[in-house]
């Protein structure tokens, strides 16, 4: 046979099946003179034949599909033997029945399911022709052909070194039998997963975790995997064996092709590890793409996330040293406006990165975590806060604690909520910093975080926006004259524009005093000149050198 049609034709017709191929590859006596040749020396040899018989009209290059093993790309070649078979088209209702109650990340994938088992044109062929696999415990009497199947106490059992342990044969009495030598497929075994894992059939209380609440596969096994367990389950148990489906897509080389050891376009593993470590690689694997897509590989990705790990780590160890003399014991703090801004802004993180994690949307919690560990706490709220950290002779003792406990907060919600991508250097700070404190073994046996509604505060999120646009405005105006940041600005005037706007900046005016080193600020209510602080139109500024 050529391919599956050939195959189809074949049986409709019912067309006599003369095999010329072995297993070898060579062709066999039914080839006549072509015997012992390779498929291709007999395709030459053929076409040499037919020059000379003058019945070759042309020759020429044809594009055409060919099935090729999937390791050294050699084309196939169907041959004829009997085999086992499982019927699973007789579930294919049910299985689309339960894929579409059943969800799916992303939703869509069900229906390559679905499709998948509409599609089939022959039952699911559970043999194998291989030397290495799950033996199938039958034996044939050799004088009747009775077939002999194990019962379950002989298992396991291999029928090519055991005989059945029976004494004749149930049928006519012989007491020779001949094993079946051919062996499962591979999915076979993996089929069973689901219940297995549950405890099956050891456990009589197996079915407390089955169905299992989530199966993570991958794109290019769905037609395996996923539709092995469902039918294998479904014959056996007569149950869905998986409530949810995570299907993760492929990892694609540099060059854009799935990443495969014969394309020769593949990264090692431990190549990747020794440079970056595991805990950068796992965020290039969570935040390389949306659910259910290929992931290119990119080793910018990997080192985009070791510096960020290298970023929280430098933060770790900031906020660390600033709480030396910190217990939080305390159950009231004086927060200031950019306290309250960041407490709130880190429930509304805590909020969309649970939302993320439960859709398996990995990539948008990766974003959410970095981006607001990266630029909402080291790039605006640690520099903004310093001052007060540094001189509470200034600005007093209660708000310096009211920082400490901020910093102490959101770290650690950050730690929290990054520990399932970064388990080894959230694991590593949670020991050095919070331990003690908390009382968990690790973080990773510590209560995922809840979100506390009564810390989100849009009121303190817009006066906080606003404060921080004036702070980072002043300092890029400094970076952008070459100035050192620590430049003292002798006078500092803020037009707000509007009156509401005066009032929120005025909120925030020893945190803008300290934080952009200026000796005097004027806050105006009106609109005056200056330099324009974004995104906010009417919110200009003047600095005084």
């Amino acid at each position: 046979y050529g391919d599956k049609a050939d195959v189809k034709t074949v049986a409709k017709h019912k067309l006599p099946v003369i095999q010329c191929i072995d297993e070898k590859g060579r062709m066999n006596k039914n080839a006549g003179k072509y015997a012992g040749l390779t498929i291709e020396e007999a395709k030459k040899a053929i076409i040499e034949d037919l020059k000379k018989e003058g019945l070759l009209e042309k020759i020429e290059n044809i594009k055409q599909e060919v099935g090729v093993c999937w390791r050294c790309h050699t084309p196939i070649e169907i041959l004829d033997r009997e085999q086992w078979f499982m019927k699973t088209r007789i579930l294919t209702d049910r299985v689309e029945k339960e894929a579409l109650e059943i969800t799916w990340y992303p939703d869509y994938m069900k229906y390559r399911l679905i499709d998948w088992a509409k599609s089939l044109d022959w039952d699911w062929v559970i043999s194998r022709q291989r030397v290495f696999a799950t033996p199938i415990p039958i034996w044939y009497c050799k004088n009747c052909g009775e077939t002999i199947l194990a019962e379950p106490e002989w298992l396991p059992i291999d029928p090519r070194v055991e005989k059945p342990k029976i004494d004749k044969c149930p049928k006519c009495g012989s007491t020779e039998f001949e094993p079946e030598r051919d062996v499962l497929d591979t999915w076979m075994d993996s089929s069973i997963t689901c219940a297995v894992h549950a405890g099956w059939p050891d456990r009589k209380d197996w079915k407390r975790l089955f169905p299992a609440d989530l199966h993570a596969s991958g794109i290019d096994i769905i037609r395996t995997w996923a539709y092995y367990l469902m039918v294998r389950h479904l014959a056996l148990f007569d149950e869905k064996p998986y409530k949810s489906c995570l299907i993760n897509g492929m990892v694609l080389g540099t060059d854009g092709r799935m990443m495969h050891k014969s394309l020769g376009n593949y990264v090692a593993s431990s190549e990747v590890f020794s440079k970056y470590g595991a805990d950068a690689t796992r965020q290039w694997a969570a935040g390389g793409g949306a659910t259910g897509s290929d992931i290119p590989f990119r080793w910018p990705d990997v080192e985009f996330g070791w510096r960020f790990l290298i970023k929280l780590w430098n933060a770790a160890r900031f906020v660390s040293h600033q709480l030396k003399d910190y217990k939080p014991d305390e159950e009231e703090y004086a927060l200031q406006p950019l306290d309250r801004w960041i407490l709130s802004k880190a429930e509304k993180l805590t909020e969309k990165v649970t939302e993320a994690l439960e859709n398996c949307q990995f990539n948008i919690a990766m974003d959410e975590i970095r981006n607001f560990a990266w630029h909402v706490l080291c790039d605006c709220y640690i520099e903004a806060v310093k001052d007060r950290l540094y001189k509470p002779e200034v600005y007093g003792e209660e708000k310096k604690r009211a920082a400490q406990y901020t910093l102490y907060t959101v770290l650690y919600r950050i730690l929290q909520l990054l520990a399932p991508i970064a388990p080894h250097i959230t694991e590593e700070i949670y020991q050095t910093m919070y331990a003690e404190e908390k009382g968990y073994e690790s973080i990773h046996l510590s209560p995922w975080p809840a979100v506390n509604e009564k810390l989100m505060d849009e009121e303190a999120e817009k006066s906080g926006d606003l404060i921080m646009a004036v702070i980072t405005e002043v300092r890029r105006e400094k970076a952008e004259k070459r100035m050192p940041l620590n430049t003292q600005i002798k006078k500092l005037t803020i037009y707000a524009g509007e009156k509401d706007l005066a009032e929120s900046i005025e909120r925030g005016r020893e945190d803008i005093t300290g934080t952009c080193k200026a000796l005097k600020i004027e806050i105006v209510a009106s609109t005056g000149e200056g330099r324009e602080v974004k995104p906010y139109g009417n919110v200009r500024f003047v600095a005084e050198y």
